[in-house]
């Protein structure tokens, strides 16, 4: 017999062992080369505007697998936080970059471009990492869901 442990990093996330689901540490007892099924899936939700993407099992192997230990081992699945970018535009100009997922503690540069015959006039942002002020371009830290929204004049 071989003792087999799972987890993933950070924890409390699923995965699956035979087909089972788990989202916490688990043991089993294995016969030694007995052969199993491991997976998991991504993205997986973290709350409104976090999301989870899986960047490797600790074997190496792909997103689903199978594994015959022959000694005690340890797998973990380790996945990357990512928040959501809302970027608006208000009329008179458009913002860079579009609204979507980026990795947590990323530095982003957010841009605004004023339509002819309005000029940028300031960021308004919200959320952790977020830049309100005039400066265009500007740079956020992805800490949290941030949502910003350029502001324009005519």
């Amino acid at each position: 017999m071989v003792t087999v442990k799972f987890r993933t990093k950070p924890a409390g996330l699923s995965y699956s062992v035979d087909g089972n689901t788990y989202t916490t540490q688990q043991q089993f007892s294995w016969i030694a080369g007995s052969s199993h099924t491991i997976a998991t899936t991504t993205p997986q939700s973290g709350g409104p505007g976090t999301q989870f993407i899986w960047t490797k099992w600790s074997d190496n192997q792909p997103i689903s697998h199978v594994v015959a230990p022959t000694s005690n081992r340890n797998f973990q699945a380790t996945f990357k936080r990512q928040f959501f970018l809302t970027m608006n535009a208000g009329s008179g100009g458009s913002v860079q970059p579009a609204s979507g997922w980026q990795d947590a503690n990323q530095a982003v540069t957010i841009k605004a471009h004023a339509n002819p015959g309005f000029h940028f006039v300031n960021w308004t942002g919200s959320g952790s990492g977020s830049y309100t002020g005039p400066n265009s371009p500007a740079t956020i830290n992805m800490a949290a869901p941030i949502t910003e929204t350029g502001n324009f004049a005519p």
